[in-house]
């Protein structure tokens, strides 16, 4: 893609989800913002397949939350598909409950969004009994829902920024439980460099990306199948010990064509080129496989 096109994103949700909002995060910080347009999805394969076909330049998939863990479906995505994490982005999650201006709580009877937000505001919903909780495919999808239903008996459960997206009112701010909570989302670009793809990376992104790779430090994600014997995961870590690359995450998932044996997604920070290829290496002989997955700058903005 040129520089003279949109620097398209794909998202999963409608405009006003948190992964738009992180997408154009991304963005700003980066001096895209002029050439960004965004694309909504409705789910996370179609974000993948828009970035694998060069329809989109980036894709913006959450991977963690603070309180209802890892995105695994996503983990998965990232081991299967031609992809490159290219950053990351912490957003703040503030769940609102929105509806019609002047709708007294009392008065409503359904509420909708996506299931995970529903989960992680489950002491409001027990406070109040006769507002049902339904699942929606998205946060903002259920905002918009609501706008084009006309009742004012329903409300949704969704961000600020989809409240202005679907113009209806916040009846109720911070209505999750945790008051810390947070999502980490990551960018992902296609890997042209894998013989199974002969899309190309947009322009932009590739600048982008050589100047990051010699800003240290950087984290670095990867998925690594290890043997089926004892001690083969501590022989792993025990050699990014050695390199001393900083461990920040580790996550199992099931290898679905082998039962009850796992692959290992991992995130780590380095501090120089150098450390960065003695961790490739140790990685790549203590593991029967390894997929880098990326690396990109660190994400210290406060959240």
């Amino acid at each position: 893609m040129k520089k003279s096109q949109p620097l398209q994103l794909a998202f999963q949700g409608a405009p006003g989800a948190f992964s738009h909002r992180a997408g154009q995060v991304f963005v700003e910080e980066n001096g895209l913002s002029e050439q960004a347009k965004y694309v909504p999805c409705r789910s996370f394969d179609e974000v993948f397949a828009s970035v694998l076909a060069g329809r989109c330049a980036l894709g913006v998939v959450p991977v963690e939350n603070t309180s209802i863990g890892s995105i695994v479906a996503n983990y998965d995505l990232l081991q299967r598909h031609n992809v490159e994490m290219v950053g990351e982005v912490f957003i703040p999650i503030h769940h609102h409950l929105i509806g019609f201006e002047g709708t007294p709580i009392k008065s409503l009877t359904a509420v909708f969004s996506h299931p995970a937000a529903l989960d992680q505001c489950k002491v409001f919903l027990k406070s109040c009994p006769a507002l049902k909780p339904s699942a929606y495919w998205d946060t903002s999808g259920a905002a918009l829902h609501v706008s084009s239903s006309t009742n004012r008996k329903n409300a949704a459960i969704a961000s600020e920024f989809a409240a202005k997206e679907a113009n209806l009112a916040i009846l109720k701010r911070n209505v999750e439980d945790h008051e810390g909570n947070s999502t980490r989302f990551s960018i992902i670009t296609v890997n042209s460099k894998s013989k199974e793809t002969s899309v190309q990376v947009d322009e932009r992104i590739a600048e982008l990306m050589e100047k990051t790779a010699s800003n240290f430090p950087l984290k670095m994600s990867c998925v690594a199948e290890l043997p089926h014997k004892p001690g083969s995961l501590a022989h792993l870590l025990n050699g990014l010990s050695d390199q001393k690359a900083n461990l920040t995450k580790i996550e199992s998932r099931p290898i679905p064509d082998t039962p009850f044996h796992y692959r290992f997604f991992l995130d780590f920070e380095v501090d120089s080129a150098e450390t960065e290829k003695n961790v490739v290496a140790s990685l790549q002989e203590r593991s029967e496989s390894v997929k880098l997955l990326g690396h990109y700058r660190i994400w210290n903005k406060a959240i």
